[in-house]
């Protein structure tokens, strides 16, 4: 055991600390965020050569060696020159070459571990389930699956020390970090996870940004996007690619607003309409008593409003957050199914993009706020033309009765999170 030894980064801090506690769930969780360096050959750091796994046997077990710090390197094995590659944990999982070796961190020091690897999976799982379209693109060297993987991704922009205090792509003066290659190239670095970026590039700040925002804001069409550079994880995009994609979005996003705008106007005088306007209670034909289940009196009002199939992709793929229907109470888990929601909120008829006989149909449902009008979900449903609230709950209600929440929206990020 090393006794004369002080945590050299706040990785290292977290993880003394749980080591203390004897916290050992909390010291995994640590090491799943943190970068791990294994000593590897000059060769293999220089990215040179493939990189064997650094082992040693222990109690008639094969460890794989890693640390936490350079430090930690220095400390463990004082007087050796060692190169090492830096890691994420996921990098370990998905490669790990033997399920009765186990990985050994800071062997030696008062935070040293040995992990299984049934553990090092369980605390890799989402993050690489996560990657696992980055991963298949990337391993298959396809660009067209790659920048379909990049649409549903946030990335994390490092931004230029010394730079301006700005935060907004769309600003002059942000502080964008542009970087060669080994061909001199411009290359402008994001990463998929803070602790690749952490790899690669050390303690810079950072931004979160989605995809679609950075293609919006590229700022050089002669730049490259340089995909989670010096990691596993690594690819490489021409500014070009990432300038049609943004065109693209730009097609996709006039796409979906004219559709959703003919969907308002439909919905204002088609049949399953009629004779609604936006903002005026609907006048239906009253449905068969069987068609009007007694709201559950147990639960809260919940807003509910259904959308064509079609524009299920539009939400959950491209983020839209617009809708256009009647806005109506739900009434409660297992009192509906698309054919009786069908008729209550007459729906039904010559043009309407719904069936009797549609095995599903998509809902979405939220909860009133202070900006909810006191109106909506009292009385006859209403014709609205809204932006989705913040926590919109994307469902699936099927023939049988089952609500299936298929995902939530985030404001934050402007996305549709699967859950």
């Amino acid at each position: 055991m090393v006794i004369d030894w002080r945590p050299a980064t706040p990785t290292e801090g977290a993880l003394l600390a749980a080591a203390e506690a004897a916290d050992r769930d909390t010291l995994l969780a640590t090491l799943a965020g943190a970068p791990l360096l294994l000593p590897v050959s000059p060769e293999a750091a220089a990215g040179r050569a493939p990189m064997a796994w650094p082992t040693g046997r222990h109690d008639g077990r094969t460890h794989v060696i890693a640390f936490t710090s350079p430090e930690a390197i220095a400390a463990c094995l004082p007087g050796q020159s060692v190169s090492y590659r830096a890691l994420s944990v996921q990098d370990l999982a998905s490669g790990w070459p033997d399920d009765d070796w186990l990985l050994a961190v800071d062997a030696g020091l008062p935070i040293g571990v040995q992990v299984t690897a049934g553990e090092l999976h369980v605390i890799a799982g989402p993050a690489l389930e996560a990657e696992r379209d980055l991963r298949d693109a990337i391993a298959g060297q396809e660009p067209d699956a790659l920048m379909a993987a990049l649409l549903r991704t946030e990335l994390l922009v490092p931004l230029r020390p010394g730079g301006s205090e700005s935060r907004d792509l769309s600003d002059p003066d942000f502080p964008w970090l542009c970087l060669p290659d080994e061909q001199g190239q411009p290359c402008l670095p994001v990463f998929t996870a803070e602790v690749r970026l952490r790899q690669a590039l050390g303690d810079l700040d950072l931004v979160a940004v989605s995809s679609l925002h950075l293609a919006e804001q590229w700022p050089d069409p002669s730049w490259q996007l340089l995909l989670n550079p010096d990691t596993p994880l690594a690819a490489t995009l021409p500014g070009e690619a990432v300038r049609t994609l943004r065109d693209w979005l730009g097609q996709l996003r006039r796409v979906v607003t004219d559709a959703a705008e003919g969907e308002r106007q439909h919905l204002e005088t088609a049949a399953y309409a009629e004779p609604a306007t936006v903002g005026v209670p609907a006048q239906r034909t009253p449905p068969d008593e069987d068609d009007e289940p007694d709201p559950d009196p147990d639960l809260p009002i919940r807003l509910q409003l259904v959308i064509p199939h079609r524009y299920l992709p539009s939400y959950l793929d491209d983020g839209y957050q617009r809708a256009a229907g009647l806005v109506h109470a739900w009434a409660g888990p297992g009192r509906d199914t698309p054919a009786r929601l069908y008729r209550r909120l007459g729906l039904l008829g010559e043009g309407s993009p719904f069936a009797e006989s549609d095995e599903w149909t998509a809902v979405l449902r939220w909860e009133p706020n202070q900006d909810t009008p006191e109106d909506w979900g009292r009385g006859q449903p209403r014709m609205e033309s809204l932006v989705v609230p913040d926590g919109t709950g994307l469902h699936c209600l099927h023939h049988d009765g089952r609500d299936e929440l298929l995902a939530r929206f985030d404001a934050a990020t402007g996305r549709w999170l699967p859950t």
